[in-house]
């Protein structure tokens, strides 16, 4: 499958790898290896994206976001310092296809809601991290601006559609700073001003997060397990 791009792969060179393999294939050595080195976490929630706005006659508004504050192997992940691992961050949700024939082929017209997510920079606090997101939740029809972000696909490849998957990767004492994840909407028709009480209208969603030491000896999994208890989910509003 890699065969078909270049050693160092551009974004745009793996969009083609993409268009023809999706997300690729499943990997029979990681699953055999998972056992302490790699970990899996899985979130699975609601969201209402919309809210009537206090302008009379104007388009609905964003409603909340959702802030996930991840039970992280920081101390494990502080030990590899330098090493290499990988994050991969996947969103699943289930959208309502527009029945009005002029939505086909926008993308923020013919699903009811978009979702989006979005993972802190490091020592980014909560804070500002939602400051962030909340700036940059009102998306337009041209689409996201691409970002040295490190992602594999980046955000012009991979905000498309109710299954979204991406990997960064990157050192794990940066990846010890880094366990916020917010997940948000952007626009969808059921944002459109026609559209009655939004504030009953919900989503599901399911965010599946994958962090992988490779063959590096490390014990990810014993850290989250001993936190796992203290997962907290925030709502926001945005």
């Amino acid at each position: 499958m890699l065969a078909h791009v270049p050693a160092q792969p551009s974004k745009t060179d793996l969009g083609i790898l993409f268009r023809r393999y999706g997300y690729g294939v499943p990997d029979m050595e990681r699953a055999r290896r998972s056992a302490s080195n790699a970990l899996t976490l899985i979130v699975e929630d609601t969201i209402q994206p919309y809210k009537k706005s206090a302008t009379k006659n104007a388009e609905h508004i964003h409603n909340e976001l959702k802030l996930f504050e991840l039970p992280w192997p920081v101390q494990e992940l502080r030990r590899l310092g330098t090493a290499e691992v990988k994050l991969r961050i996947s969103l699943s949700t289930f959208m309502l296809p527009n029945p009005s024939e002029p939505a086909r082929g926008n993308k923020y017209r013919y699903a009811s809601h978009n979702l989006r997510f979005k993972l802190n920079r490091p020592n980014e606090k909560a804070g500002a991290f939602i400051k962030r997101i909340s700036k940059i939740a009102e998306q337009t029809d041209e689409g996201p601006i691409e970002e040295p972000d490190g992602w594999m696909f980046g955000p012009n490849r991979r905000d498309v559609g109710s299954l979204q998957i991406d990997q960064l990767t990157c050192a794990a004492s940066d990846l010890a700073r880094r366990n916020l994840i917010a997940v948000h909407p952007v626009t969808g028709w059921w944002k459109a001003k026609n559209i009655p009480n939004p504030h009953n209208l919900k989503a599901r969603f399911a965010l599946v997060v994958e962090i992988d030491a490779g063959t590096v000896p490390a014990e990810l999994y014993a850290e989250v397990q001993a936190a796992i208890a203290n997962v907290a989910a925030a709502v926001v509003a945005v």
